[in-house]
Order: structure tokens, then sequence, then C-alpha cells
């Protein structure tokens, strides 16, 4: 049975949509398709309750720099700028004459107390009659970039991603409530990218999403399309990112060690399904356990990219295991608890960035490319998650033909075993 504006794919539920004519702007589109995240019907239901709710406030608002815009689009339609009558209110122009104001400050005092509306209108004007620049007020800002960008990237990038953007205007704002993306000027980034104490590799994904902000913002012609983009071609810098290391399972079995798996009975349990399966530490956290075709599977449904989107076979040995401890684990907050107990427990044994959780994904890709079977690098990285298993290399794009579920047990069942109490 079809249920409006759902479609079930891939075991995962996706809503799918023709928007109303006044939204495909700020949408970005005529047709919108989004991954719910979700195999729930309940949960799927509620999620695409909550985008159709979300779309009819965006229908009725028109405040701020919308109005302001709507009242500029309405002036270059007039032929005689000269009278100000009529568009705006009579007693804000009283108001002015009174005042008798000279410069752009004062008239913003002078009108201060008139309506959003009334002054978006005065703003209009000005703009139209003078080429004055409203306040900021009126200004395109970069929370409504924010806002309108997110919904259009939705279904095409992972939750996780989705995130990014929000927690870098968060970032760049610091504390302020908006800014106009116009004003925004290059030693400005500069000045802010030197609070910031993170990785080369992290700043350029915070001003990735932020010059995709300021592009769609001016491709969609709410600021100057002339205008430079103040987050491009910033110069971080030598590449300080870093490039994780195999981690040999003498090591993984002394950070094991190191833990408190009195208090936490799962913490090996979970960092041998990692070295066991190359599944990221996220992707443990916020899947499923399913069973597909007979095989026991970790079905991963919120990933760091599309193609993360996946099902994980479970080898045999750690089925039982996992299949008992799995619901206490997938709990909110449990993911970045586990993160730091492994980080004090890998401090104990080894200081060195390059070595960390991120290792076993490392450490597994590497015995599965090194089996007697010699797996495909296409076949691997469609394991893992990795983009170039969709077929960019030309091998993955003639003769892999998509997610083989009885290929990937194989593969994790051919990976040589790691035993936690070897040698203790």
């Amino acid at each position: 049975m079809r249920v409006k504006y759902l479609k079930l794919q891939w075991n995962v539920y996706w809503f799918q949509r023709r928007p109303p004519k006044k939204l495909h702007d700020q949408l970005g589109s005529k047709t919108i398709s989004i991954n719910l995240r979700t195999t729930d019907l309940t949960e799927a239901l509620r999620r695409r309750d909550a985008i159709n709710q979300e779309w009819q406030a965006l229908s009725k608002a028109q405040r701020g720099p919308d109005a302001y815009k709507e009242r500029l689009t309405l002036l270059a339609q007039e032929q005689d700028l000269s009278d100000s009558l009529g568009f705006v209110n009579e007693n804000l122009i009283d108001t002015l004459s009174d005042a008798a104001p000279e410069t752009k400050a004062q008239a913003q005092v002078a009108i201060s107390g008139f309506s959003e509306a009334d002054q978006a209108a005065f703003w209009a004007w000005r703009k139209a009659t003078k080429n004055e620049t409203p306040p900021e007020q009126f200004q395109y800002s970069i929370r409504q970039g924010l806002a309108a960008i997110i919904p259009y990237k939705k279904g095409t990038v992972t939750d996780v991603h989705l995130d990014k953007y929000s927690l870098s205007v968060d970032l760049f704002l610091g504390g302020r409530d908006d800014k106009s993306l116009e004003s925004i000027l290059n030693d400005e980034v500069y000045r802010w990218l030197d609070t910031l104490d993170k990785s080369n590799s992290t700043k350029s994904t915070y001003l990735s999403c932020l010059k995709g902000i300021f592009l769609f913002a001016q491709t969609r012609g709410h600021i100057n399309q002339q205008l430079r983009n103040p987050f491009q071609d910033i110069d971080l810098g030598k590449s300080d990112a870093v490039r994780y290391k195999f981690m040999e399972d003498d090591m993984l079995r002394e950070i094991i060690s190191k833990m408190a798996l009195n208090k936490h009975p799962h913490d090996g349990l979970i960092a041998n399904l990692a070295r066991s399966t190359g599944v990221r530490q996220g992707e443990l956290f916020s899947s499923k356990l399913e069973t597909h075709k007979g095989i026991v599977c970790l079905n991963v449904v919120d990933a760091k990219t599309p193609a993360g989107i996946r099902l994980v076979p479970i080898p045999d040995r750690l089925v039982e295991a996992v299949t008992e401890a799995h619901p206490a684990w997938v709990t909110k907050g449990k993911g970045s608890d586990f993160s730091k107990r492994f980080g004090k427990a890998k401090a104990k044994v080894v200081n060195d960035r390059a070595l960390t959780f991120h290792s076993l994904r490392v450490t597994f890709i590497t015995w599965a490319g090194n089996t007697e079977e010699r797996w495909t690098e296409q076949h691997i990285a469609w394991l893992v998650g990795h983009e170039e298993g969709k077929g960019d290399a030309m091998t993955g794009q003639l003769y892999f033909k998509g997610y083989n579920l009885e290929l990937m047990k194989q593969i994790v069942e051919s990976v040589e075993a790691f035993d936690p109490m070897k040698n203790h």
C-alpha cells in the first residue's frame, strides 16, 4: 500500500513530494526527495508530517529581508519613484519630515518605532531612489542562507553532513544572533579561523559549508552576484591532516585491557567488531541489528556519506555476542562516552595522533586487501562505505553491478579473527 509522500527503498523510507510553486525558489527544486533515515513506518510518518509543517511555515513567512525584497520588486514595477505616498506609511513620512534626517543612521533612528514591514518599505524606497544600502536586519543573513540550503541538500547528503552546515554557522557567529552575508569580509574570516582550536582539515570542512551557503544565496539572487565569496580561496597553510595508521592486534588487546570492562562489559566487543568489519564508530552506535537473507547485519541508515548507507554482515563468531549486547550500546550518548573511554585507554598505551579508534577501520581494510582471496578494491570499498565503491574507478563502473550481501559476508569471514584474550 502506498502512503502519501512516502516511498520505501532499500528498506528505508524516503519523503517525496512536489512542493507548492511559491516554495520552489526557497527549496531549490520542483521535486523534493529526502532520505528519512528510518525503517519504521510510524517514525517515517512523524518525520513526513514535520517536513510538511515546516513547508507550511515557510509559505506563510514574509518578514525582514523577505519583506524588503518583496517591496523592492514592487518598486521595480513603478514608473515614477519620486512620490513615496501610497508606498510608505504616511505617519512614517511625517516623522521623517519632523526629524529632517540627513544620514542613513539618522533615518534609521527616526523610524525605529515603526513596524518591520513599514521599515522594510521605507528602505526599499530609499534603495530605489537613492541607492542606499538598508540596515543589516533587512539584508539577507547567514542564518537565512542556512535555512534555505538545508532543505535543498536533504536527500543528497547525510544528516551528519547537514549538521556540519549548522555547526559551521554557529561557530562563525560566535554567540551573535545573525549577520548579513554581504557584510562578511575576507579578513573577518581569517580572524575567525585564528580563534578555532581545530585541525586544518576540520577548518576546511567549515569553510566548505560556509562557502556553499554564500554561493547558494548568490545563485538564488538573494545577494549581489558580483561579490567575492569571502569563504573562498582561504590559505590554511600546510596541511596537518592525520593519516591514520594500521593498529597491531597486540596494541588493541593492550588498549582493551586498560578499559574499565567491569563497568562497561561491551567495550571490548565494540572494538572487536570495528576491527572485524571496518564499521565507523558513529555507524556502530546509530545502526540497527537486522537479518537479511539469513545473514545477521548492521543496517547503517545514517552514515558519513550516501555511500555509507549499507548492510554490514557480522562474522559468525561475533553474532551471538553482538545480538545480546547491541540493544544496550545503541543508546543516545553512548557513542561519545565510549570514544572518551577508548581515548583514555589508548593514551596509556601509545602517544600517537595517527593511532585512534579509526585505525581499526584502516586495520580491517588492510587485512581484507591481503587475504588469499584478493578481494578487489571496489568490493572492499562497498563493504566499508567508501565513495569509490560506487564506481568512480573504471573497473567499478563496468564490472561491479551492485552490493552483494553474500559476497560482503565472505569478505568479513575471510579476514583473520581477532582474539582479545590471546597472550593474556
